[in-house]
């Protein structure tokens, strides 16, 4: 007999308490405020992996505009930052500080009362009657419903980083492990920075401001945007077209171009100009390498394709990841009835996978949301779709709709969502 704690039965469950999991709690707590709700997240605290994402890069203002964050009202947001008198990032079309959305978010938490994540890793999950059997860390949690918002993916590696794995500590970094406030000083230190886009802007800045030699290598060159996506796929100007496209794989290809590789907005741009002005950063965009070694002095050696060799001491990845579902292990029991293209679920219109009572956010809504799926805009759409399909009620227009029965459990499905 399991000796495992068991948590009572909940109505939803949801898997991660970053911005994404936030939203589908804010929103199903709007719609029904005695709804039963549980969070499971590895911190056991809101948001911490974002905190932890922007201090280790030195991020103090997001990308997205100010009307897209977790709650369902779009001026939410501002409304607050004007409330409390909370500096503006002052940069083109008002994204938030850091510091704003933050306190926005742990407002939203508390005034939601939504308790804290339970701390743990979901190991599996499985199907039990009509509903789940979620396990964490040993502890059961029996859900009618389970919410995917970790963001499951992998990491994009090139070839020539393998032969270069152990061979010195510190000398490879993905760029998401990198924490600047652990190096406070670079100088004389030289660093390359390998990708196009913000991340790798943000790092490049940061050691540059260490006293670092920079070097950045893009494959194209640099692509200056405000956003990573086209305004016109937040609205119908081309989500009418893809929404209409019955065809998944095709989905998929419109999707991928329209994200297209990474990209900065103009005022990144600005400041990576002003550092190569002084010196302190040299561009090889357009350049793709060849190949890896390791000096004789622990260095690493890159040879471009353009003959140049660079020399660092230290190498950071910002090459970006792949949304798959398949990286949700505790997922691999459910997967096989959910059709899938590329990595990414077939979903319906409410983000269900499969027959299984699950619904996923974020970059694995990509099929259904469109290309900024994996952005707050994305958050929002997903988490008034959800709560919608779970509770009935549409926070965009406040009505009451009938929640449809759940589907009968059947074999793998394709095609239209």
């Amino acid at each position: 007999m399991s000796t495992s704690p068991t948590i009572a039965a909940k109505k939803v469950c949801i898997l991660g308490a970053g911005p994404h999991g936030l939203a589908a709690a804010i929103h199903l707590r709007r719609a029904d405020p005695d709804l039963d709700v549980v969070t499971v997240d590895p911190s056991g605290e809101w948001l911490t992996g974002w905190h932890e994402q922007f201090a280790r890069a030195e991020i103090d203002a997001l990308r997205s505009p100010i009307v897209h964050h977790p709650a369902p009202g779009p001026y939410e947001l501002s409304d607050f930052v004007a409330e409390r008198h909370l500096p503006r990032s002052g940069l083109p079309y008002d994204p938030p500080t850091a510091v704003a959305f933050g306190s926005f978010c742990h407002e939203l938490v508390a005034a939601g009362r939504l308790a804290a994540p339970l701390a743990g890793r979901v190991e599996d999950v499985r199907r039990e009657g009509r509903g789940l059997r979620i396990l964490a860390d040993g502890t059961e949690i029996r859900a009618d419903h389970l919410v995917v918002a970790t963001n499951p993916h992998r990491r994009s590696i090139p070839d020539w980083v393998w032969p270069l794995l152990g061979s010195r500590p510190g000398l490879i970094a993905y760029g998401s492990d990198v924490d600047l406030r652990a190096t406070p000083d670079l100088g004389g230190r030289r660093v390359v920075v390998v990708g196009g886009g913000l991340t790798a802007a943000h790092l490049a800045c940061g050691a540059a401001s260490r006293g670092a030699d920079v070097q950045l290598v893009t494959r194209r060159a640099l692509e200056t945007r405000d956003f990573d996506t086209d305004p016109g796929w937040l609205g119908p100007r081309f989500l009418h077209a893809f929404d209409n496209d019955d065809d998944p794989a095709n989905r998929l290809r419109t999707a991928l171009d329209a994200r297209g590789g990474g990209t900065i907005p103009p005022w990144m741009r600005t400041q990576l100009d002003a550092l190569a002005d002084r010196g302190h950063l040299t561009r090889n965009e357009g350049r793709h390498i060849r190949a890896a070694d390791v000096g004789p002095d622990g260095s690493c050696v890159l040879a471009l394709d353009d003959q140049t060799t660079l020399l660092a001491d230290h190498v950071w990845l910002a090459t970006g990841t792949t949304p798959d579902i398949g990286a949700a292990r505790c997922l691999a029991g459910l997967v096989a009835d959910a059709p899938a293209v590329g990595g990414l679920p077939v979903t319906d219109e409410n983000l269900r996978l499969g027959p299984h009572p699950v619904h996923v956010m974020g970059r694995l809504a990509m099929l259904t949301l469109g290309p900024a799926a994996g952005n707050l805009w994305g958050a929002q759409r997903a988490a008034m779709r959800i709560t919608q399909a779970l509770t009935g009620v549409d926070l965009q227009h406040r009505s009451v709709v009938p929640v449809p029965p759940p589907p009968q459990r059947s074999g793998p499905r394709s095609g239209r969502r």
